[in-house]
């Protein structure tokens, strides 16, 4: 029996030290990571060490403690999984707390079945002491006095260390905050965040309710019925485009047609779909984009106020974000993947697009608002097999190792978009009314680019990959008839450098004719009064507007940049 106590005693004071332990992970790595000041690394470590060791001392049942202590569990889990993913030792995002809710489940499955070892570690560090606490909490096993005491005493002491390491550090590091350092208080803060976003993004239908564009149709003359077409593309590089000097055959289609305007120099000013998209589709920009977006409707709204039918259609599946409430605006919306199934390609909406076109009057203006699937992960599946130009593209994992076939898999998931637009402006070509055709990306995509290692979008700080997107214009020869001077204006802009973000819906609005309030014509790609952009903005997890430094940028993103022939720095 004495042998038996003495085995529940060791159990619980295994649990009362190494749980406190293994719930630092995250610090000592993300403190390691981030190359701290002393101040800032002391209280990463001292003050969140502190608090676990009195918590555990807080019950005599270690086991009820361990399990009590869940939420800091799976805060340190999901911190890991993120920290493998994006390999830039960053806190769990707000951004990533709603990709949670957001992300559909096919999306969510390819994506872990590449982080199959981050997701075996954290289940390996984590699962035995929870099931060890459940068992020893069921058996009301006490964890000996003079153990508590002594953890108590330790972590009352580590508290206060790390309490007076936060005042230095705010004192000393001026952008310096606690709330935004020390894990997991960071973490659960992004979390209020992600809370508080979500309930303001349900009440969005009232708060949006009263807007307008005041938007009018210019068009008095000339052609009545036109046709425009906007296309956002999904996770697209400009730098893997053929057209913008990639050594590779990826846009061989676009590069055929003559009267193309193609913009190389154009910056996003998020990494992430659900707030580029919004941005490219209203007037809103990064720095206006945080609170106002609650507010703001699209610029589909604007064309049917200025009495165009209007038609949204996406390739992406549905998830109650912004885009969604953008394309229920529409006269039309259409979420291919609910009727055609989730294993299609982006070439399969071209035939919607026929049947759209043949069923639109012949004196509607028409606006279509096209949402691709583009090149997001995984690659391979963006494209059908014989469409496979580049091989080998199959990589049993997403790691350094396998670049070249990651890289092959993405130049195919650019061809398809190759098609896509090209048939696109062969449509407009077959009209006999004035037409033209907007795209761009959302954002990039990190592709183990550089020696850190980088991998796929959305992370909490930015690299160059993340943010150079693909722009181009194209009007048909009747519309280049009836707008010259647009016409030459878009071919001395292109030349520019441009924010994706604040010219796309400026420059739509402007080359289809339409006048508003909200149209800013030094942003719009047709207007003379046209601006490049002189400072870069990023919309960041908290959605404010920083500059590219504290967005993220290290001196590889500058240098790329630089080689690209951009000038601001």
């Amino acid at each position: 029996m004495k042998h038996s106590d003495n085995s529940r005693y060791k159990i619980a004071a295994v649990l009362q030290i190494a749980l406190p332990l293994l719930l630092l992970v995250p610090n000592v790595v993300m403190s390691a990571w981030s190359s701290m000041p002393w101040p800032a690394f002391v209280a990463n470590l001292a003050a969140p060490l502190g608090v676990y060791l009195l918590l555990m001392a807080w019950s005599a049942n270690a086991g009820r403690s361990a399990v009590m202590m869940l939420p800091f569990s799976i805060l340190a889990a999901f911190q890991i999984v993120l920290l493998a993913l994006y390999l830039d030792g960053s806190v769990i995002a707000v951004d990533m707390f709603l990709n949670v809710v957001t992300t559909n489940s096919s999306e969510a499955g390819e994506l872990l079945g590449n982080l199959a070892g981050p997701v075996a570690l954290v289940l390996l560090l984590y699962l035995p002491p929870l099931e060890a606490g459940v068992a020893a909490w069921l058996r009301r096993e006490r964890t000996p006095s003079l153990l508590r005491r002594r953890c108590a005493a330790a972590g009352a002491t580590l508290v206060v260390a790390g309490g007076v390491c936060m005042l230095v550090a705010s004192v000393t590091l001026p952008r310096y905050k606690a709330d935004r350092e020390v894990f997991p208080v960071n973490a659960m803060c992004n979390l209020a965040e992600a809370v508080s976003r979500t309930v303001r993004t349900a009440r969005y239908a009232d708060t949006s309710a009263g807007f307008t564009f005041g938007a009018t149709d210019e068009c008095e003359s000339g052609s009545r019925r036109r046709i425009y077409m906007a296309v956002i593309g999904e996770t697209s590089r400009a730098d893997h485009y053929q057209m913008f000097g990639y050594d590779r055959f990826t846009t061989p289609l676009l590069c055929t047609v003559d009267s193309l305007v193609g913009c190389p120099r154009v910056l996003s000013e998020s990494n992430t779909t659900h707030k580029s998209v919004p941005m490219l589709l209203s007037t809103l920009t990064a720095a206006e984009f945080g609170d106002s977006i609650y507010h703001h409707k699209s610029v589909i709204t604007a064309f049917r106020e200025a009495g165009f039918h209007t038609v949204f259609l996406s390739m992406q599946n549905r998830n109650n974000s912004f885009i969604d409430f953008f394309g229920s605006e529409a006269d039309t919306t259409i979420f291919l993947r609910e009727s055609l199934g989730q294993h299609i390609c982006d070439t399969d909406l071209l035939p919607v697009v026929d049947s759209l076109l043949d069923v639109a009057a012949d004196t509607d203006p028409l606006l279509l608002v096209v949402h691709l699937y583009g090149s997001h992960f995984n690659y391979e599946d963006r494209y059908p097999r014989s469409e496979a130009y580049f091989l080998p593209d199959k990589a049993s994992e997403a790691n350094q190792t396998h670049r070249q076939r990651l890289v092959n898999a993405y130049d195919n998931s650019i061809r398809c978009t190759d098609r896509v637009l090209h048939g696109l402006i062969t449509r407009l070509d077959s009209l006999d009314c004035p037409g033209g055709l907007i795209y761009t990306a959302d954002h990039g995509e990190d592709i183990f680019d550089d020696e850190r290692g980088r991998f796929l979008h959305a992370s909490p700080t930015a690299t160059f990959a993340q943010l150079h997107v693909p722009m181009m214009l194209y009007f048909n020869q009747s519309w280049r008839g009836e707008n010259p001077d647009k016409w030459k204006c878009a071919l001395s802009s292109c030349r520019q450098e441009i924010s994706s973000s604040e010219s796309f819906t400026p420059t739509l609005m402007h080359m289809a004719g339409i006048s508003s309030p909200r149209l800013d014509r030094t942003s719009a790609l047709t207007a003379e009064e046209f601006t490049p952009v002189a400072t870069r903005l990023f919309v960041n997890d908290r959605n404010e507007a920083v500059d590219l430094q504290s967005a993220g940028f290290r001196t590889q993103d500058y240098d790329a940049m630089r080689n690209f022939g951009f000038s601001y720095f």
